[in-house]
């Protein structure tokens, strides 16, 4: 049989060479034996999926037992068959890796090599920012209405007409706040209402959703992050208990801010009996006021589902005697695209009604995006109107949002 001498004077046969194809190249001359990548190259960049492919140097007599690879010191797979490849998630941050293959032979030896991918440098940003809406569309009856098309609605800001972009009947992902008065006046058969209602919003939420508990008395506190954990939920929801005063407009600044941070349709589903107020009655009960409350919710592109429920509400005002918190609660409803409903203590079947109605809602939405046809980025309120062809038909969205701005917004302050 014929034998050629390969690099250190390692004898290697045609067999032997035959039989190393299917394992990887033979020994030629100039080469080491051992493993080296074929991608990704060393100093590539990488985002997302991508292959690693090896190609192995073997000596004659020896087989790989089995490659494994490494990245940034973790072990990701091993792998003991051709080919000589895997999948691997880069993620999508552009983070520079380390990435290291480890070559087990067959006759107890090892050997190893690694490659360093670089980091995502962006030269050039060209920033192309989406105004989404998603709207409730009713007919005279207060049905709501489903099979309308892109072609049906027309959007303006600040009175220009605007192109859509996006538009979709399909149920987006929801993120939601349930956001409830736990102060002194709740105490009994009304915080026991309010529990019992708020756990059969919970049926809203599909694969996909998450939802958070917030409970506001003095302090806002958040009893359950956000979680696609129905048990945990309930149980937060469970153990709301009735105390103190009524920080009403820090408990929507808080739970929207933490909303912002979220992808999806961002919902803040609200339920109070009072208004802003401490527990000695002399002081409003919030650092935040009102104007601060809606801002937030403004910026961070949170629909409020507000539920007054108390008696006379349109009568009760706030602190300083300037609106009752009927208006109030309205507003907020109304400016961030949701519904304000008004129920009273003395028929409580009306609160779960009330809950089922914002869920209703939440099934019942077009996602519609455009992009402005103003650039500026002035940080200046631009109002919206989207309506249909039909002048029958109301549609309910936010009423606005803040253009972007190169200066820092001073509502992420920590709260």
């Amino acid at each position: 049989m014929r034998r050629f001498m390969g690099k250190k004077g390692r004898r290697c046969s045609v067999l032997g060479i035959l039989w190393l194809t299917l394992l990887g190249p033979a020994v030629s001359a100039g080469e080491e034996v051992g493993v080296e990548f074929v991608t990704p190259r060393n100093l590539q960049t990488v985002l997302g999926e991508t292959e690693v492919a090896f190609r192995l140097v073997l000596p004659e007599g020896v087989s790989a037992e089995r490659l494994v690879l490494r990245v940034d010191g973790e072990t990701v797979v091993t792998l003991e068959d051709p080919p000589w490849k895997t999948m691997w998630d880069a993620g999508n941050r552009g983070k520079s890796h380390s990435l290291e293959a480890v070559l087990y032979l067959s006759d107890g030896t090892k050997t190893r090599t690694a490659i360093h991918t670089s980091a995502l440098r962006i030269t050039h940003i060209e920033e192309v920012a989406l105004v989404n809406l998603y709207a409730v569309v009713r007919n005279g009856d207060g049905s709501y209405v489903n099979d309308l098309t892109r072609e049906d609605f027309r959007v303006t800001e600040n009175g220009r007409p605007q192109k859509i972009e996006r538009f979709s009947t399909e149920r987006m992902p929801l993120k939601s706040a349930v956001v409830l008065d736990s102060s002194l006046t709740m105490e009994g058969s009304k915080i026991e209402a309010a529990r019992k209602a708020a756990l059969s919003f919970l049926n809203v939420l599909v694969p996909g959703d998450e939802g958070m508990v917030v409970t506001f008395s003095d302090e806002v506190r958040v009893l359950q992050d956000l979680t696609d954990n129905r048990n945990g939920l309930a149980t937060a929801l469970e153990s709301v208990e009735a105390q103190g005063g009524t920080a009403l407009y820090d408990a929507i600044w808080r739970s929207s801010k933490q909303l912002h941070q979220l992808d999806g349709r961002r919902v803040l589903v609200l339920l109070s009996d009072g208004r802003d107020e401490a527990a000695n009655g002399l002081e409003p009960g919030s650092l935040h006021t009102l104007s601060e409350a809606m801002d937030r919710a403004l910026r961070d592109e949170v629909m409020i589902f507000s539920i007054g429920f108390g008696r006379n509400l349109n009568e009760q005002l706030d602190f300083y005697g300037r609106r009752s918190l009927q208006s109030i609660l309205e507003e907020l409803a109304e400016s961030t695209g949701g519904r304000a409903i008004m129920v009273r203590p003395s028929r409580p079947g009306r609160l779960k009604k009330a809950f089922e109605l914002v869920a209703e809602d939440l099934r019942h939405m077009y996602s519609i995006a455009y992009v402005s046809n103003d650039g500026r980025r002035d940080g200046s309120w631009r109002e919206i109107q989207l309506k249909t062809g039909d002048g029958e038909l109301e549609v309910y969205t936010r009423r606005g949002y803040f253009a972007p701005s190169g200066k820092v917004d001073p509502a992420s302050d920590t709260f």
